[in-house]
């Protein structure tokens, strides 16, 4: 494997020979600051795509750069042939990991709502999970959601969140980190979102209920699509925070 530290190290002691900041180093080459500093403290690789760019500022080879270290004549031909079945070997890795963290979100998601859907089993039996099921209560908290996110302006954001996730090998470094940091926000502002327009479903429910309270027959649903409507939010929180984790781990 590419030693990323010792290539972090490498490009950062070079660039401070040059006289050059993170910024302005990024500026060159059509990157941010953050790229660089995730570059430099090994926690990341710059993309193919800005790699003669990147060797071409510092003046250095593409393969002094992914061996961390100048090269002498007689070592550049094996470390060529070195460095690129190492690179190879990376983006495979990278491969591998993006299914895994799709796999992982997937699997997780599921497994959250089979575990909810146990505790209703345990607390009435199948019958009783038909009553945990109220659409127009659903439709309401996700329509406010989805008004609300359309009218900050999160909405492309929010719902490009999903592509990177599931298809993340399809960006470069730059553009995933980038744009899962957005994302990022997005998916905050949506659970944020999602629990506020709850909050709103379930005062209109209670109005209702207020208005109606001479009819104990109308209570007991009127609590209920309350309660549901809260329960829904929680839901549906709770999956947006699992997107929100693996879309972090693009960036940090």
């Amino acid at each position: 494997m590419i030693n990323q530290k010792k290539t972090g190290q490498f490009i950062a002691d070079i660039r401070k020979e040059k006289g050059l900041t993170q910024r302005q180093l990024a500026e060159e080459i059509g990157v941010s600051d953050k790229a660089i500093s995730r570059w430099e403290t090994g926690r990341g690789m710059p993309d193919t795509s800005i790699m003669p760019d990147l060797c071409k500022v510092l003046d250095i080879s593409i393969n002094d750069l992914l061996s961390g270290q100048r090269l002498s004549s007689d070592d550049y031909c094996g470390k060529a042939e070195e460095n690129m079945v190492e690179l190879i070997k990376t983006n495979e890795d990278v491969k591998r990991q993006s299914r895994k963290a799709v796999v992982g979100t997937v699997v997780g998601i599921i497994l959250l709502c089979l575990f909810i859907y146990l505790i209703t089993l345990v607390s009435g039996g199948v019958g009783m999970v038909i009553y945990f099921i109220d659409p127009p209560s659903l439709i309401s908290l996700l329509g406010i959601q989805l008004i609300i996110l359309g009218a900050s302006g999160h909405f492309a954001e929010f719902f490009r969140s999903f592509k990177l996730l599931f298809f993340s090998k399809r960006y470069s470094d730059e553009e995933l980190m980038l744009l899962s940091e957005k994302s990022e926000y997005a998916i905050t502002f949506g659970i944020r979102t999602t629990l506020l327009a709850a909050l709103c479903v379930a005062l209109i429910g209670f109005v209702l209920l207020m208005h109606n309270i001479a009819d104990p027959a109308t209570i007991g649903p009127n609590l209920a699509v309350m309660v549901l409507t809260a329960l829904y939010a929680c839901i549906i929180s709770l999956i947006l925070l699992v997107i929100k984790g693996r879309l972090h781990r693009f960036h940090a």
